[in-house]
């Protein structure tokens, strides 16, 4: 308990002195509240729609091809505008997108468009994230001030599932998605309280993201693309087949959110001393998980595998960011190392998405995801 307070402090402490980072956590809690409303029902409500298992993972798969694509054509703008601006222009895209969704129900627009649409919104707001984290993160706490955004965004995602859930089953996904964009747009505040920053031009070219990082690094996030498919697309659309129930898994979710909140402040601190130690009892957990989860099919049962892959998973993610932005503060083009980031996470997010398309199967995807868990393994011996 009195390891929780101090961690409370100093995140108090930090809040006060940093105030760049402080804006950028403002942000992203009230961001991370509007989406947690929404998103995980999305795959949910194209399934309602009458899109199958194959037809989603297609949407998907044009969206996260189109991130990569945008971004590298985008990244510029970071150095013409400004991170903030950038920010904000993809929560404002963002918004643009929710409200497209509408349209799908009604056979207004091809489901491809909300999906580039998307894939706009989070190239812009990324490119310039990762970015900013970079620049205004402390030396050697990258770990804890990741934990910090994790943190927030879990706080958000304890009450954003259920409530979004209760307006999906009592009134509807349309007004649900008013209510996002509403939140989205006051999310863009707090980051202009101080002056804006531009980067240095970055000279972008495919051979100088190819060259950005290892051949190890590459491998890791290509796991950490599948996983995060299976984990975040295929995971609550197989809940909510097995349960047919949107409130149902919105609870699951929310209250897991709850424990996992408390979970991030040790993760957090860990991986900034033994981050090696940390992501060997993730990766060893999390692979345990894609097995366990099959095997538990009531509403008790996928709230256990919900809470143990959670926090199976942030042992690899929050261990994984402290490499990441380590490499990162050492790079000499930073925009090149996060395009290589995106690069890598597509391939392993097409490879996963590949499968559901031709197999039309939720299983195939959670058994590769089991297998390439283990891929994060090699960032024990990256030592670039």
């Amino acid at each position: 308990m009195f390891y929780i307070k101090g961690y409370i402090q100093r995140i108090i402490n930090h809040y006060f002195k940093n105030k760049e980072m402080n804006q950028l956590y403002t942000s992203v809690t009230i961001k991370a509240l509007a989406e947690s409303l929404i998103m995980i029902f999305v795959p949910i409500y194209l399934y309602n729609l009458g899109f199958g298992i194959s037809a989603i993972a297609l949407y998907y798969l044009i969206y996260f091809a189109s991130v990569f694509v945008f971004q590298y054509f985008l990244m510029n703008l970071n150095y013409l505008l400004g991170l903030k601006k950038v920010l904000s222009l993809g929560t404002f895209v963002l918004i643009v997108y929710y409200l497209l969704l509408n349209y799908l129900s009604q056979g207004y627009i091809h489901y491809s468009f909300a999906a580039l649409t998307f894939g706009l919104s989070v190239a812009l707001y990324y490119s310039a994230f990762h970015i900013y984290f970079s620049e205004y993160s402390d030396n050697k706490r990258e770990a804890s001030q990741f934990s910090i955004v994790t943190s927030l965004i879990s706080l958000a995602t304890i009450v954003g599932p259920v409530v979004g859930a209760f307006f999906i089953t009592n009134l509807s996904f349309s007004i649900l998605s008013f209510i996002v964009a509403f939140l989205l747009l006051i999310s863009t505040v707090p980051l202009f309280y101080t002056k804006d920053k531009k980067i240095k031009k970055p000279e972008i070219s495919i051979k100088n993201i190819l060259k950005a990082d290892t051949k190890r690094k590459a491998i890791a996030y290509n796991a950490a693309g599948i996983l995060s498919i299976s984990t975040s697309i295929f995971w609550p659309l197989f809940i909510f087949i097995i349960l047919k129930s949107v409130l149902s898994l919105g609870i699951i979710i929310s209250v897991t959110s709850l424990f996992v909140v408390i979970a991030i402040v040790v993760i957090g601190r860990l991986s900034d001393k033994h981050k090696g130690k940390v992501l060997k009892l993730g990766v060893s957990s999390h692979a345990l998980s894609w097995i366990l989860r099959l095997l538990f099919l009531t509403p008790i049962g996928f709230f256990i595998m919900n809470l143990f892959s959670s926090i199976s998973s942030l042992l690899i993610d929050i261990s994984f960011s402290k490499y990441i932005y380590e490499k990162s503060k050492k790079s000499k083009n930073i925009a090149n190392y996060f395009l290589f980031r995106e690069l890598n996470l597509l391939t392993g997010r097409i490879a996963v998405l590949l499968i559901a398309i031709f197999t039309g199967s939720i299983y195939w995807t959670f058994i590769l995801a089991f297998f390439v868990t283990f891929l994060h393994f090699v960032l024990l011996y990256d030592k670039k």
